[in-house]
């Protein structure tokens, strides 16, 4: 029988036309410190060389293809391939800190599922963590984690067993599938955190979570079919307002760094009505009305109005 420090480990990349990134994504996971990794390539559909670029490494991979049917379907897909008692997720244009795994690995314990720190690469929170902007949790987080998706893909790693007993990703979604395998997991499952930024993120304009137009609506469908009767997090129905109120506030926030101040709006307007009493909320609110009236008489980029803004929000938050 192994012992845990040699359990073999899959690690499951789903790629769709990833050809600028993939090759440094790779590098990282062979960099790892913790010998005992196979790694599982999905092509989801790739257009562009991102196929030819993995096939180069045929002998370092298990490479499988596939019809485009999104991340969800290229991790469960890439999960069945897997040979590993562990499996540990990694985005095509994220990179891990070469003691990700061996650091993952010892951190667990008797626990089925972790997950580590991120620090973001590129956007207006380059060189950030995430736990700078959003708490993190560890052990039965599933009140916290309807909230608030704290926890992060690329830092993930979970036992193959508890995966698939859980039923896998959602491939209905086209987004936020990973909040909402979360939910499932945290509601069986203590979860343990490392609380170091071992993943880097990569946030660019084809980030699919910087398209709030296209996330909302999943945001939407994950909180009501969680708290939903019968759900996994039904015993919290009562948090349904806040949730969908820092939904849209999280949605609200994204468009606005992407420039979409007319949506922005609508999401700060929409995070005010679920949760009236979060003064945050109506301070997202009216900056954003702000900032899209602006935006359309040319102001937005005023020095004096940008300094107001940034001041008001010190004293919001």
């Amino acid at each position: 029988m192994h012992k845990a420090g040699q359990d073999l480990v899959s690690v499951v990349i789903p790629v769709y036309n990833a050809e600028k990134y993939i090759e440094e994504t790779l590098a990282s996971v062979w960099a790892q410190t913790y010998p005992h990794i196979e790694v599982v390539v999905v092509d989801d559909g790739s257009t562009d060389r991102s196929l030819k670029i993995l096939e180069q490494f045929a002998d370092r991979i298990v490479l499988v293809r596939q019809k485009n049917g999104g991340a969800a379907a290229a991790r469960n897909a890439g999960v069945q391939a897997a040979r590993g008692k562990w499996i540990a997720f990694l985005d095509s244009d994220d990179i891990w800190h070469p003691e990700k795994v061996a650091r993952q690995l010892a951190s667990c314990g008797s626990r089925k599922w972790s997950y580590t720190d991120t620090q973001f690469m590129g956007g207006i929170n380059d060189g950030k963590r995430d736990s700078d902007l959003n708490t993190k949790h560890a052990g039965m987080v599933l009140k916290e984690l309807i909230t608030n998706n704290f926890i992060g893909t690329s830092g993930v790693m979970i036992q193959r067993q508890c995966f698939l007993d859980a039923g896998g990703f959602d491939k209905s979604l086209r987004s936020i599938e990973d909040w909402d395998l979360w939910i499932r997991l945290a509601s069986r499952y203590e979860i343990a955190y490392v609380d170091e930024p071992l993943v880097q993120y990569r946030i660019h304009p084809a980030s699919q979570s910087r398209s709030s137009r296209k996330t909302l609506p999943d945001h939407i469908r994950v909180i009501e079919k969680c708290l939903s009767p019968g759900g996994p997090a039904a015993q919290y129905q009562h948090l349904m307002p806040v949730a969908k109120s820092k939904s849209y506030g999280i949605c609200s926030q994204i468009a606005e760094e992407e420039g979409d101040f007319a949506y922005a709006m609508l999401c700060a307007l929409r995070a005010c009505l679920h949760n009236p009493r979060q003064v945050g909320s109506w301070y997202s609110g009216f900056k954003s009305v702000a900032r899209c009236l602006l935006s359309m008489v040319g102001l937005r980029q005023h020095p004096m109005l940008m300094v107001l803004f940034s001041n008001a929000s010190l004293v919001v938050h």
